[in-house]
């Protein structure tokens, strides 16, 4: 492998001399090392984020601080057709969640380059994989081919989108510098004239003709295939910056051992499929999602581990990936019927920032490296020099890659365990290449699952480090070079200055660390300097001028490195080290002051080096700060945290109650209903049974349908009925109000069957009635046979039989969803936020429902009596402080044994489905903006019990994850803006 190495490494040499572009623009270029922005060298660390699973404009700008706080240069961002085309020919881009120039606009205040990925097709777990859902009935045509029914569809969602994005880009001032033109679409044969090839560039065409010029991408599915590069047959089709997906972890949230298998065919596999291009991860692992009846996301704590982020994210930097996507960085929620089948509320994805907003420790430490690759311009462009076991070390326990840029003497090793799953404590020495020659550096040691960069010859400013093998956090460059480097509390850590100044003295403060100054001699004299990392934070003075923090990786996580200037491209003159608050979301100066923003839990001392001695005051979050100088120029002081604050949290009682199945009696109106009397579909799909009772050939998409099913007749003896809603989803059955049957759901089963026997009921000659309600998680994506997002939903067939088995006639089916269908009658929430259960088609779940008239009924005491559906309604009122984050949730629980499906909706936006008898999920986070802290909130719970042993909760209560002072101004929200209140809709009854 090593000789390999030598021979790709040459390869990249020649193919990184000059950078190319598309013809069309020259801003965003590349070459085999990375992108070049406005000609400056960048490695792009991203964060996926999906701004439909975070309905709040507001919360946008939050999580983009943070992913800018936490190294990120860049956001890598969906756009689900569905969610802004609720019908044909109509495009939502201006009502709040919807409005994706404001997205683009706070991610260019925050500092980030936008990477747009507007499909057609995006998988991404949502609903029909972001296909538009009036697609779903067969009129979208074939899916993913040249098929014209198909182009004309999706033609109009990119001229739509392509001109928003077109108008943000980096040639006009916006933050896009990529975009994405399909999703994981493997080319199967290389031919021009294949269906695929021919889509790919029907989908160049299309997004030029928008006027979208940055350079195009795409993404492999995996190491699976080879698709639509121009450096691998390229017979049309191909993008300009080739991507590879890869979600390698193979983590398990039942044992902490499984996973943790790096692959390290990462350069090998660019080097052949794009040896002219950086190399790209559009999507790795920031973490994993978990389907109906599996895990809740926070049980799975081998994917939220640090140790991932230390060994896998340095792993693919050091096999010269210099574009790096997190998938997902911030998953957020599925709330209302976002969500495809494979996966439940909670999109938390186990990402490095929760479902809560909250940093989690995996991206403070991927913070650590991403900082680092900021600043460390010589590793913006390298070539392999060596790797392997024992390479470079004198330990075959250890692997080593060996980067070098082809322009200066700067190395790069990364020294991690030879096997990456490994927790054992390894020592050995390391022996590296630096301009005053070979230096063996004792006293290396893997801590368990554990990665360790060593450099030399890096420049800091006016001066260079001729190694270090203590890791470097940042270094910057401000009255003199301050450099952070971070180990791992007893661990051992070297370094040397390239000056050639025989005696650099020191001054050391803080935590104790043993740093010693030994004189080299040889063909260079230099002195090496030596320590062992202690608890906390040692500061270290030289007399060459250089500032040097030493942090254990506790404190290091406190650490961060504002940058002062929006661009992203950050260098290393353009940041502000501040130690100790949970958040830094931003820090500038002005006079004798520095400014900083952020969020605190707990009360904690804050440090502040900006490197001028005119600076002598601290604001945190507007308020000045007592702070005393330190003897090497920094500021201290103290910071509150929010741990004393007063947070109220009501009961949820006084709730209001009423039946919401009424279609349940025979002698319901549904007179307005619509007549399922079609006999053909366009669905590729054929129906069991006749009429089609495919619910989007009427119009009805998402969430519950209800059907109405009229036969004559003493005959009749059961009902063949099979229905298909997605994994887990369930339905029942009544025949003139009596219940007939039922299916709970099954997690594995996205369809289901049962003969429902009439036995012991009382027919009439004329006008029996069988109501059937289905359930519905989602349509499916195209990984799913056979027609993808196409699969129907609601009734696949239903067939009478009589006492001998002999098929009996339905005379008429009727249907009801969701109200309005399509139109969009709440173009704020969306059309996929509701159902056709009565309720929701009322608007029972709307703030400023009148509920006077209905009984009081608890949830918890009272439940639903027999198989049915009830509706319970409440209000609460939040007082929490303006300055305060507090995430909020609401958790459900029942019985065991208890068979029921649960919808939760706040403020009219549903929430939460909990479905007790499958599971995992029984906490809902709820984001500020979707409830109001400050003021009064609306909550309904309907609870739809399957079996005649009825269904209660067991627990129903607001509840807080965390609490945080912040001076984001989380008080400022304008929820009311997000919940239109109720309106008349009696006629969708």
């Amino acid at each position: 492998m090593r000789l390999l190495g030598f021979l790709l490494g040459g390869l990249a040499l020649i193919s990184s001399i000059i950078a190319t572009d598309n013809g069309l623009q020259k801003v965003v270029t590349w070459d085999n090392g990375s992108l070049l922005i406005n000609g400056e060298r960048i490695i792009v660390m991203s964060g996926e984020f999906h701004y439909q699973r975070l309905p709040v404009p507001e919360l946008w700008l939050d999580v983009f601080q943070k992913f800018k706080a936490n190294g990120m240069n860049t956001v890598s961002i969906y756009f689900f057709w569905s969610y802004h085309s609720a019908s044909r020919g109509k495009h939502d881009f201006t009502t709040p969640g919807k409005d994706i120039q404001v997205m683009f606009d706070m991610a260019k205040d925050a500092g980030l380059y936008v990477i747009a990925r507007p499909g057609p097709y995006c998988n991404a777990e949502t609903n029909g994989g972001g296909f538009a859902l009036w697609t779903s009935d067969g009129s979208g045509g074939k899916y993913r081919t040249s098929d014209e029914t198909y182009r004309k569809a999706w033609s109009e969602w990119i001229t739509e989108v392509g001109a928003i994005i077109a108008k943000n880009q980096i040639t006009n001032g916006g933050p896009v510098i990529l975009a994405q033109i399909e999703n994981e679409l493997q080319e199967t044969r290389y031919d021009p004239k294949d269906t695929l090839v021919v889509y790919m560039e029907q989908l160049k065409t299309a997004f030029r003709s928008a006027g979208v010029i940055v350079p195009l991408t795409h993404n492999e599915k995996g190491f699976r295939s080879k698709s639509w590069s121009t450096d691998y047959q390229n017979v049309g089709g191909a993008v300009d910056v080739y991507g590879l997906d890869s979600y390698p972890g193979g983590m398990s949230c039942t044992n902490p051992d499984t996973g943790f298998n790096l692959p390290r065919t990462y350069y090998q596999w660019f080097q052949e499929v794009a040896f002219t291009q950086p190399a790209y991860l559009p999507e790795f692992e920031g973490g994993w999602f978990q389907p109906w009846g599996g895990f809740f996301f926070d049980q799975c704590q081998a994917e939220q581990s640090p140790e991932f982020a230390d060994v896998y994210y340095k792993g693919v930097i050091a096999q010269r990936v210099t574009l790096l996507n997190l998938y997902m960085a911030y998953g957020g929620t599925n709330w209302g019927h976002s969500a495809a089948p494979v996966v439940y509320t909670s999109y938390d994805y186990d990402a490095p920032l929760r479902e809560t907003r909250e940093v989690r420790d995996k991206f403070k430490q991927f913070k650590l490296l991403a900082l680092f690759t900021r600043v460390s311009k010589d590793l913006h462009n390298t070539v392999m020099e060596s790797n392997g076991t024992k390479n470079a070390v004198d330990n075959a326990s250890i692997w080593t890659w060996v980067l070098k840029n082809p322009n200066t003497e700067a190395r790069f090793y990364l020294a991690e365990n030879n096997n990456t799953r490994s927790r054992a404590v390894t020592d050995f020495s390391i022996s590296v290449k630096t301009s005053a020659g070979s230096i063996s550096i004792p006293n290396m040691q893997l801590n368990g699952r554990q990665s360790r960069w060593v450099v030399t010859d890096y420049a800091i400013g006016n001066e260079t480090l001729l190694y270090s093998s203590a890791e470097i956090a940042t270094y910057g460059i401000f009255d003199r070079p301050a450099v952070v480097f971070y180990l791992k509390e007893g661990q051992s850590g070297e370094f040397a200055f390239k000056s050639a100044w025989q005696n650099i003295t020191f001054q050391a403060y803080g935590a104790s660390s043993n740093i010693k100054g030994i004189l080299t001699n040889g063909s260079t004299m230099y002195t090496r300097f030596t320590y062992k990392q202690g608890k906390g934070a040692t500061v270290v003075k030289f007399s060459n001028g250089v500032l040097v923090y030493l942090l254990d990786v506790p404190t290091a996580y406190t650490f961060f490195a504002p940058p002062t200037t929006k661009n992203p491209n950050v260098q290393a003159n353009d940041q502000i080290f501040v130690f100790g608050p949970y958040l830094v979301r931003s820090a500038h100066t002005s006079g004798d002051t520095a400014f900083i923003v952020g969020d605190n839990a707990n009360t904690t001392t804050i440090e502040v080096y900006t490197g001028r001695a005119s600076i002598d005051k601290v604001s945190w979050n507007g308020q000045l700060l007592p702070t005393l100088k330190t003897s090497y120029g920094s500021l201290v002081g103290q910071i509150p945290g929010a741990e004393s604050r007063k947070i109220a949290l009501p009961t949820l009682s006084s709730f209001k109650t009423a039946d919401s199945l009424p279609e349940m009696s025979p002698s319901y109106d549904d007179s307005k209903w619509i007549y399922a009397n079609k006999n053909t579909t366009m669905s590729p799909v054929k129906p069991l049974t006749l009429p089609v009772l495919f619910s989007s050939d009427y119009g009805f998409y998402t969430g519950a349908k209800i059907y109405r099913g009229y036969f004559s007749g003493t005959t009749a003896a059961s009902l063949n009925i099979t229905v298909q809603g997605g994994f887990a989803a369930g339905w029942n059955a009544w025949l003139n109000g009596k219940l007939i049957g039922y299916h709970p759901g099954n997690a594995s089963l996205t369809s289901t069957n049962a003969l429902l026997s009439f036995k012991g009921l009382q027919l009439k000659t004329k006008g029996n009635v069988i109501t059937i309600v289905t359930d519905y998680t989602g349509h499916d994506q195209t990984s799913t046979g056979p027609a993808g997002a196409e699969n129907p939903r609601g009734i696949l067939g239903a067939q009478l039989f009589g006492l001998n088995n002999t098929k009996l006639a339905i005379d008429k089916w009727k249907i009801q969803g969701n109200a309005g269908g399509g139109k969009n009658i709440d173009s704020i929430r969306g059309p996929m936020n509701e159902g056709g259960l009565y309720g929701e088609r009322l608007g029972w779940h709307l703030p400023g429902f009148d509920t006077r008239s209905w009984g009081t009924g608890n949830p918890v005491t009272d439940g639903v009596k027999g198989a049915g559906i009830s509706w319970f309604t409440t209000t609460f009122e939040l007082a929490i402080d303006a300055d305060l984050d507090v995430p909020l949730g609401v958790e459900i629980e029942a019985e065991k044994g208890t068979v029921a499906r649960v919808l939760l909706f706040v403020n009219g936006y549903q929430y939460g489905k909990f479905l007790s008898h499958i599971g995992p999920q029984t906490r809902f986070p709820i984001p500020p903006g979707i409830v109001n802290t400050r003021g009064v909130n609306s909550l309904s719970v309907a609870i739809w019990a399957q079996t005649d042993a009825g269904a209660k909760l067991s627990t129903l209560r607001l509840f807080e994850y965390a609490r945080y002072q912040s001076g984001f101004g989380f008080g400022g929200i304008d929820g009311k803006r997000l919940q239109p209140e109720w309106v008349d809709r009696r006629e969708y009854a």
